[in-house]
């Protein structure tokens, strides 16, 4: 067992989700206000002092309780406007997610698995419906890794854009999310003693990159959904290893591995 991973019981995560939900409190009135008036992204919510009068409470436990719905990204204050139902950002989903991630164990195993598996998929619907110059685009970005391979630089910026830009043209923003939080976490890491791809792996991802745009491009879905797995699992092996070395839980290393994992989710780029 790794420092990453560990046991967990079924039926506790079960019940955990199937619990009693708590007393209806004044972020959930809130929620319920605008839901039930069919308020939408762009909406301005009535001013504080109508939302207390509205739901019986102080302007000032209002305030903050619009706060706490600024906070997970439900709405957004404007200076000298009000309040307003915000739109979803996929920047704030993702820092938002980091953070109730920041100390879950298997965080990095399972964005990678989850990321795996939905854009693997994903990319598959891609395959023959792209246009010309999108597949430009990330054929550029794939020669630019090669080109940075061959040199034994890594190519974060370059990875990034390139399945970024995936996600971005299947149009799953759940996915986008996910991803983009990923490879921030994978980005901090990097910081925190996870080892970068070595001279062996760079020219093997960087083709993969290629492999994938000529697949799309060729219209074989199969294929495309084949080479992106063989790719994630090059990361995997790579993350397997690394967290292996800390195998004993109660070992320093194995809490240093914990601390830089909750780190990096704690804090993934700006934000």
């Amino acid at each position: 067992m790794t420092a990453l991973s560990g046991s967990a019981d079924p039926e506790a995560i079960f019940r955990s989700l199937s619990r009693p939900g708590a007393p209806e409190g004044l972020q959930t009135q809130l929620r319920r206000y605008i839901v039930e008036r069919g308020l939408r992204p762009g909406d301005r919510l009535p001013s504080e002092g109508d939302l207390a009068t509205a739901l019986g409470n102080s302007r000032l436990i209002i305030r903050e309780a619009l706060r706490a719905l600024e906070a997970v990204g439900l709405v957004e204050s404007r200076p000298g406007s009000g309040w307003y139902v915000r739109a979803f950002d996929v920047g704030a989903a993702s820092r938002i997610f980091a953070q109730s991630l920041a100390f879950h164990h298997r965080a990095l195993f399972d964005l990678l698995a989850v990321r795996r598996a939905a854009e693997s998929d994903l990319v598959g619907s891609l395959a023959g419906r792209l246009s010309e110059r999108d597949l430009s685009v990330l054929a550029d970005l794939a020669a630019r890794m090669k080109w940075r391979a061959g040199r034994g630089e890594v190519f974060p910026v370059e990875d990034g854009e390139f399945h970024r830009r995936l996600l971005a043209h299947a149009g799953n923003m759940v996915a986008l999310a996910l991803v983009d939080l990923y490879m921030g976490v994978v980005q901090e890491m990097y910081e925190h003693g996870l080892p970068k791809p070595d001279a062996d792996e760079l020219p093997r991802a960087a083709q993969a990159h290629a492999d994938v745009v000529d697949a799309l491009r060729r219209g074989d879905a199969p294929l495309a959904a084949q080479v992106m797995r063989a790719h994630h699992d090059l990361s995997a092996q790579r993350i397997g290893a690394w967290a292996a070395q800390h195998a004993d839980p109660s070992s320093e290393g194995a809490s240093a591995v914990r601390s830089a994992v909750q780190a990096a989710l704690l804090w993934p780029g700006p934000g």
